[in-house]
């Protein structure tokens, strides 16, 4: 605090020191004076960093804190009210699933008619508009249930059947300094939009090239490339190669090849998938890693310590180069990419074969795919070893066959294959073949028993009917586009039939798809082309509220049981869904009240280093107006003092 009155009438002073005293003091005391004001004005104690620059410091790095605080708590909240959102959509899914089961049980026996059953169809399509406009809901302008593609409505009606346009990637937002958060609910999850899909069952295994990228390589042990140095021996030289900078298998080749000034030669080796060493002029060659390394192991040229003999090479290890889509159509040896598939999807328009000869990259490939327009979507796995195709269309029935080559069983996306179960068949249904049997009569009048009892995939059907009808029958998958296909050659001149012989309440033969009384089954010449009947349909909400409408309206007592069961689990799988939910927005609001808590500390803390004690600062701004009356008083009784006050 200031002195009140500072002193100015000095003896042997001169008069303009005394005069130079006083104006020190009073500016001292109006400079004071001033900040004291300000900082009552503001309520702030350090008012610019010069006031106090250790306690500044701590202020600004609360200010940046209390910044991400903040932030942090918007994150939560925007988390919160999305959470908040979803619990309420799934709670409005979930009555109106019930009520669709509700409907099931009351469309089934004696108790109601065709009309009824109608009417009750006609509320299924209502309780479908709905449930749509629900999975559409949006918070902040981003949809709920579309995954990362949040800004494009997730569901349309197309075709008759419900279109999701979403994807199944995670929303993430950060919710502190170390911690992430993944919050979003994709239609899939919550509705079973893309469920229907054919996962490709064949290892995509692409050539190893030079300009692989060690990125998109597994190595040895499935841990990528870990880059760094090692070291190769050549007869009684030792190089130290360092591959820290590679980023193909190029690179690393070339670098090889470099470092030991062509005493050593790298390249791919014959099968494509590693690498391969030898010494010019034939010496003994040694690879190790350096230290700790791995570089070495992970691209399989690891010696272990051993010494490989003079003319003999170092063959690696396949290192597994991953499926991408920059992968070259050239890598994907053995692949057949002339002929193309078939996709068909029933509720939309039939297309040309899909054909893959003018693609340069797998991407291409997907590209040609996904810009069909037929609802399906084609994707890379996760393990980045084949293509996985999905349906998109809630309602209709997606199938990928062959164009008269191998392509689509190559690639493993056919859906009808030797090895498909027929327990997935008609949707599910599967085909009963306990005690069942079927009768096939040629072309000549002759007729052939076929047990299918223990059949479990196609081609056991097929070597059961070839074992059953010797070489005058023969049993084979369709060439193009996809099923069984029969062939006659008993020279007959009627016409080859199959119908189910057993009785097991079940017609075996209409679910294989080779009755000829089905109605997509064809005999022309001596070859009958089968029904495809092993159809890829999303097992969703959707789908399943549209089989149970069809039932309805089929009068379908069986089926509307079954699909009633299927709406049961659809309804339990949205309860569990919401209390999912409903434990993550516990969870948030937990979060929100800690983030809360903390902001309130550091804001107390701010306050308590850069704010002001108003007592305090009241007291010393009455003080500092005393001292500067005082001074001003002092000063005007000095102004009125003359030479006569010192002559006597």
């Amino acid at each position: 605090m200031a002195s009140s009155v500072r002193p100015i009438a000095t003896p042997r002073v001169t008069m303009l020191m005394q005069s130079n005293l006083l104006m020190s003091s009073i500016n001292s005391t109006s400079s004071e004076l001033l900040t004291a004001q300000s900082q009552l004005s503001s309520g702030l104690r350090i008012l610019r960093p010069s006031d106090d620059p250790a306690d500044a410091t701590v202020v600004m790095s609360l200010d940046n804190q209390l910044e991400r605080q903040n932030s942090y708590l918007d994150s939560i909240q925007y988390v919160g009210d999305y959470l908040s959102s979803a619990d309420s959509a799934l709670q409005q899914a979930t009555d109106l699933v019930n009520e669709a089961y509700s409907l099931a049980l009351v469309s089934v026996g004696d108790t109601i008619d065709d009309s009824g059953r109608e009417a009750n169809a006609i509320m299924i399509d209502s309780i479908i508009d709905q449930l749509v406009e629900v999975a559409n809901q949006s918070n902040y302008g981003a949809y709920i249930f579309g995954g990362l593609n949040a800004t494009e409505q997730p569901f349309t009606f197309d075709g008759g059947g419900v279109m999701y346009e979403g994807n199944t990637g995670d929303r993430v937002t950060r919710i502190n300094d170390d911690n992430l958060t993944y919050f979003s609910i994709d239609g899939d999850e919550a509705f079973g939009g893309l469920s229907g899909q054919v996962v490709g069952i064949a290892d995509i295994n692409p050539d190893l090239t030079s300009d692989t990228l060690l990125a998109d390589v597994n190595g040895t042990v499935d841990r990528g490339i870990r880059k760094g140095s090692l070291s190769i021996q050549v007869g009684t030289d030792t190089y130290v190669v360092d591959l820290t900078n590679a980023v193909t298998v190029g690179d690393v080749t070339s670098l090889i090849n470099d470092a030991t000034g062509g005493t050593v030669n790298a390249y791919i080796n014959a099968a494509n998938n590693g690498l391969e060493l030898d010494a010019t002029p034939a010496a003994t060659l040694k690879v190790d890693d350096i230290g700790s390394g791995t570089v070495a192991s992970d691209l399989g040229i690891n010696t272990n310590g051993a010494t490989i003999p003079a003319g003999t090479d170092i063959v690696g290890q396949d290192i597994d180069a991953r499926l991408t889509s920059q992968t070259s159509v050239s890598a994907l040896a053995g692949i057949d990419l002339t002929s193309g598939i078939v996709i068909e999807n029933s509720l939309m328009p039939d297309i040309n074969p899909i054909t893959f000869d003018s693609c340069d990259t797998v991407g291409d490939m997907i590209n040609l795919i996904n810009g069909a327009n037929i609802g399906v979507r084609a994707e890379i796995n996760d393990t980045g070893d084949g293509i996985d195709i999905l349906n998109q269309l809630s309602g209709s029935n997606m199938t990928i066959g062959e164009n008269g080559g191998t392509t689509a069983e190559d690639l493993g996306i056919r859906s009808f294959t030797n090895s498909s179960l027929l327990s997935e068949f008609n949707n599910g249904v599967g085909v009963a073949v306990t005690d069942g049997a079927i009768s096939i009569v040629d072309s000549a009048g002759n007729s052939y028993s076929v047990d299918l009892t223990d059949s479990v995939t196609v081609q056991d059907v097929i070597d059961k009917i070839n074992a059953s009808a010797g070489a005058t029958v023969t049993a084979s998958l369709a060439t193009t586009g996809n099923g069984f296909v029969l062939t006659d050659t008993s020279g007959g001149a009627g016409t080859m039939s199959v119908a189910t012989e057993s009785e097991n309440g079940y017609d075996v033969a209409l679910q294989l798809g080779i009755s000829t009384l089905g109605s997509d089954v064809t005999v022309t010449g001596n070859v009958m082309q089968g029904e495809d009947v092993n159809t890829v349909k999303p097992s969703g909400i959707f789908s399943d509220l549209m089989a149970l409408r069809d039932a309805m309206l089929a009068n379908d007592d069986a089926e509307i049981t079954r699909i009633g069961e299927m709406i049961a689990d659809d309804r339990d799988q949205l309860i569990n869904m919401n209390g999912i939910v409903g434990s993550m927005n516990k969870s948030i609001e937990q979060r929100q009240t800690y983030m809360e808590d903390n902001i309130l500390a550091t804001e107390t803390l701010r306050s308590d280093i850069r704010d002001i004690d108003f007592t305090e600062a009241i007291t010393r701004y009455e003080n500092l107006y005393t001292a500067l009356q005082a001074n001003l008083m002092a000063g005007s009784s000095q102004s009125q003092i003359s030479l006569l006050d010192f002559l006597g």
